[in-house]
């Protein structure tokens, strides 16, 4: 909350109490809370990052004029945004590669890094085709790429949006596609890599437009395939409909112990698990990374701050790189949740109902303090990390006293008091994401069994929270924001 009007109502504890409270109360220095101002990059689009041993984070992306690759590293995610940058390789004036170069993905293989894009000839710009570039030095921005190179997909048709990932010791190669046999723009395809450069048997198809929402303002897209492999299961995020307001992520899941050439491995989640909120719009090409303390997840993403693109959506130049945590359902399922607004920079839980925030209400450092919730402003009361824990639950710790959010007494009860306590790993501080639709969720506590609730619905300043079996109605649904 971070009122000084506030502050000073709590100052009820002699100086010697506060010394002492504060010192058991301060976070670990390996906490991190999620931080971050967007958008991080402007103008870039189709982002991708890769986190790399060396402690730096090599981003690249398309760029507006889709002209040239182009590479920059940083060791924080938002210093990003200020990095110089480098082209790995710019369009001539003609030939193959002289149209339009879109959605680069940068990784490391076998003591190498390659850039995998697409590129048309300026006859033909939509006539895009897969190519790939490599670079030797250990510092890839400090010295030359090679020539580029075709990557064979078996057969000549539209084809963009590359990636690679690693389960269980096989690289895989996924990538959109026209299929001669639909009037769709795109297919999803996956195969096996023999190499860093090229595939290996027949590619497969995992996904086509097969759904209303794959299909708004277009013929059919599904494309920018994004790789995940967490929990023993391998996702893919997508990108589908038109790269407009209407743009929106999609998910693919299989297991990491199936063949996952098989089309029958993969499930497509029927509804969009990411789209158009709180004045972000049109997000997609969602990708992943992980946080500077090497765990958190973080799902890196391309949005614009208004609705309808000018000239068109293809040359609005104005798509901007965006970052946010990634949480994880407690069936193991990524949760997207909603874009968070630009206005944004240190995320609350916000309730819907009541459209403020779970806060430390009064900053009372004392153990046992109640939660409540306040107009959300972005003060460390109302900061949270979210650190997860053993692959199914999350501590919710309290950046303003280091102590966790805690089903107190591990009540069973309705109605049971939320509070501050300790953090000591019991299950009355174990929370799991439960996915309510529409970027929602429900926080459920372990020891109780119960949900996160705005109690009577009472939407005022300083209204008591509490625990209530989980219902999904709007007094338990929350995000980030």
């Amino acid at each position: 909350m971070g009122l000084p009007a506030r502050f000073h109502r709590k100052l009820t504890v002699v100086l010697a109490m506060t010394v002492v409270l504060l010192a058991a109360f301060a976070p670990p220095a390996s906490a991190q809370f999620i931080s971050v101002r967007n958008p991080v990059i402007s103008q870039r689009a189709d982002t991708a990052v890769y986190k790399h041993t060396d402690g730096y984070y090599y981003m690249t992306a398309s760029v507006p004029d889709y002209k040239r690759l182009e590479l920059r590293r940083a060791t924080t995610l938002q210093g990003l945004g200020s990095a110089p940058t480098v082209n790995a390789f710019v369009a001539p004036s003609s030939g193959a590669l002289s149209g339009w170069i879109w959605a680069p993905d940068i990784q490391y293989i076998d003591g190498a890094w390659y850039m995998y894009f697409s590129a048309s000839p300026g006859t033909a710009r939509f006539d895009q085709r897969l190519y790939w570039v490599r670079n030797t030095c250990a510092n890839p921005m400090s010295c030359s790429w090679s020539a580029p190179q075709r990557f064979n997909t078996g057969w000549e048709s539209f084809q963009l949006d590359p990636a690679s990932f690693v389960s269980r010791g096989v690289r895989y190669f996924v990538w959109a596609q026209d299929s001669p046999s639909t009037n769709f723009n795109s297919h999803m395809y996956i195969a096996r890599m023999n190499g860093a450069t090229g595939i290996t048997g027949t590619a497969v198809e995992i996904a086509r437009p097969t759904v209303n929402w794959e299909k708004e303002g277009v013929a059919g897209v599904v494309e920018g395939p994004s790789p995940l492999v967490k929990n023993g299961r391998v996702y893919i995020a997508y990108s589908a409909s038109a790269t407009d307001s209407r743009y929106k992520l999609g998910l693919l899941s299989s297991w990491d112990n199936v063949d996952l050439l098989n089309t029958a491995s993969w499930y497509k989640h029927p509804n969009p698990v990411f789209q158009t909120a709180n004045g972000v719009y049109g997000p997609g090409h969602g990708s992943f990374t992980v946080a500077e303390d090497n765990t958190t997840d973080m799902l890196v993403y391309h949005a614009r701050d208004y609705a309808t693109p000018t000239p068109d959506a293809l040359t609005d130049p104005n798509r901007h790189t965006r970052m946010q945590q990634l949480l994880w359902r407690e069936n193991g399922d990524p949760f997207f949740g909603q874009p968070i607004p630009s206005t944004v920079v240190n995320p609350g839980i916000r309730g819907q109902h009541s459209n403020r925030c779970v806060d430390n209400y009064n900053r009372d450092t004392t153990p046992g303090a109640l939660v409540r919730l306040y107009d959300c402003n972005g003060g460390t009361a109302q900061q949270w990390e979210l650190n997860y824990k053993a692959g199914s639950y999350y501590e919710i710790r309290n950046r303003n006293t280091g102590t966790c959010l805690d089903d107190l007494n591990a009540s069973t009860a309705a109605n049971a008091d939320v509070g501050l306590h300790a953090c000591n790993g019991s299950t009355a501080q174990q929370w799991t994401v439960q996915d309510r639709g529409n970027g929602w969720m429900s926080l459920r506590n372990i020891a109780g069994n119960m949900c996160l609730d705005n109690y009577e619905w009472n939407a005022a300043n300083g209204a008591r929270l509490s625990l209530y079996p989980c219902n999904g109605t709007a007094a338990q649904l929350w995000r980030l924001g």
